[in-house]
């Protein structure tokens, strides 16, 4: 079980691309937001806490038209 409350995760598709945990969830969905700028694809994410297991915030971008 991991020592902090939260974990982000980042993924394009399927594939997890970066993780970060963290106590606060606001701090870890802005650092999902600010990793994701550069990437193309079906970038999306996630913040689960690590207690109940259940995803506290998501997020997809979208491709440009």
């Amino acid at each position: 079980m991991s020592a902090y409350q939260y974990t982000a995760k980042l993924y394009i598709g399927k594939g997890l691309v970066n993780s970060q945990e963290g106590d606060d969830e606001t701090v870890l969905y802005e650092w999902m937001l600010t990793q994701a700028q550069n990437l193309l694809g079906d970038v999306h994410g996630e913040v689960i806490d690590n207690r109940t297991h259940k995803v506290v915030q998501r997020f997809r971008k979208s491709p440009p038209d």
